[in-house]
C-alpha cells in the first residue's frame, strides 16, 4: 500500500492514476446504458445480471490462474467477497436491470450513484466511524434536495409514472453504501485486485443464480446475435475491468480521492444515455445533478484538525 501511494505521488504516476480514474468513471457510466440496451432487446434482466457477474468472475479467475495465483478462499475472504458482491453488485445491478426495463433513463440512473458517498458519510456517523461535521451534513441536505428535484416537480421527468421506479433505483447507491460500511466494519483481509474481482462477481451472483433457478428463468444466447447480446458481452469485460481498476485506484489514490469518480460516472452516464438512446433531460434534472455534485463536494471535504499551540504537525 505504501509503495503504491509513493508511486502515485510522483508526477507521472499521479497523472496516469488520474487518467485511469476517468476511465473507471466512463466504464461504470457505460455499464448502465449497456444494461438498458440488453434489456430493451429482450434479455431478461435477471439473466443479464447473472451472466454478466459469472462472466466477470470467469475473466478474473482466468487471469488469476494465468499469473499462477488462484484466489484465496479462507472463511474471512469468502465473507468479504460475499458481503461486497451482494451489496455492491447483486442488489445494485438487479435494480438497474429492473428499472431500465421500466423506462428509467440511463442518465438518471447514473446520477443516483452520486448519492453513494453522501449516504456513506451518514452511515459512518450512525456507526460512529466518523464524527458529525456541519459542512458534511450540509452536503447530505443538498443531496436530498437533488433527489427531490428529480421526483417532485411535475415537469422534471418524461412521465410521472417513472417516480416510483426512480425511488426504487435508490437501492443502487444504498447498495454501494452498504459495501463501503461493511468493508470498514468487517476489515476484510487484504487481497489482490484480480482475486477480489473474482470473489466480488462470483459470490455476488449466487443469490441471483438461486432466484433464476427458483423461477426457472434460464436464458442463453438465442438465435442470431443482436444488439442485446453484444451489449451483454461488452458489459462482462467492462465490469471486470471496472472492478479491477476500482481496487487498484483506491490503493494508489486512497478512498477520498477515488470518491471523485462519482462525478465522472454521472456525467459519462448522461453522455452514454444521449448517445445510445437519444435521451434529453429537463432543467430540473440538470439542477438536481448540480445539487448532487455539490452535496458530494461538501461530503468529501476534509476537516482540518485544530491543534493546540506548540503542538507539532504531521511529518
Amino acid at each position: 500500500m505504501g509503495r503504491a501511494r509513493r508511486w502515485a505521488a510522483r508526477p507521472a504516476g499521479f497523472w496516469v492514476a488520474v487518467a485511469l480514474l476517468f476511465l473507471t468513471g466512463v466504464l461504470y457510466g457505460l455499464s448502465y446504458s449497456l444494461t438498458g440496451v440488453s434489456v430493451a432487446n429482450g434479455v431478461p434482466f435477471t439473466s443479464f445480471v447473472l451472466l454478466m457477474g459469472m462472466g466477470g468472475a470467469a475473466v478474473s479467475l482466468l487471469l488469476s490462474l494465468v499469473y499462477g495465483q488462484p484466489p484465496p478462499l479462507s472463511r474471512a475472504h469468502i465473507s468479504s467477497y460475499a458481503v461486497a458482491g451482494i451489496s455492491g453488485y447483486g442488489v445494485p445491478f438487479l435494480t438497474v436491470g429492473f428499472v431500465s426495463g421500466e423506462g428509467v433513463p440511463a442518465g438518471i440512473i447514473s446520477m443516483l450513484v452520486v448519492l453513494s458517498p453522501i449516504l456513506t458519510y451518514m452511515g459512518a456517523v450512525a456507526f460512529r466511524l466518523e464524527k458529525i461535521w456541519w459542512v458534511r451534513v450540509l452536503g447530505f441536505g443538498i443531496g436530498i434536495v437533488g433527489v427531490a428535484l428529480l421526483v417532485v416537480p411535475e415537469t422534471s421527468l418524461p412521465s410521472r409514472e417513472l417516480v416510483p421506479w426512480i425511488l426504487l433505483a435508490l437501492l443502487l447507491p444504498v447498495g454501494y453504501t452498504t459495501t463501503s460500511l461493511a468493508t470498514a466494519i468487517m476489515r476484510p483481509p487484504a487481497t489482490d485486485s484480480l482475486h477480489f474481482a473474482f470473489g466480488f462477481f462470483f459470490f455476488g451472483s449466487l443469490p441471483i443464480l438461486a432466484a433464476v433457478a427458483a423461477t426457472d428463468g434460464w436464458w442463453w444466447f438465442e438465435g442470431p446475435m443482436d444488439a442485446g447480446d453484444w451489449a451483454l458481452i461488452t458489459a462482462i469485460f467492462v465490469q471486470a475491468l471496472g472492478i479491477y481498476l476500482f481496487v487498484e485506484l483506491i490503493r494508489f489514490l486512497g478512498p477520498v480521492f477515488f470518491s471523485t469518480v462519482n462525478f465522472i460516472v454521472a456525467l459519462s452516464g448522461i453522455g452514454w444515455g444521449i448517445l445510445f438512446f437519444g435521451e434529453s433531460h429537463s432543467h430540473w434534472v440538470w439542477l438536481a445533478l448540480l445539487c448532487l455534485m455539490l452535496g458530494v463536494f461538501f461530503v468529501i471535504l476534509r476537516r482540518r484538525e485544530r491543534r493546540e499551540p506548540g503542538e507539532a504537525g504531521p511529518g
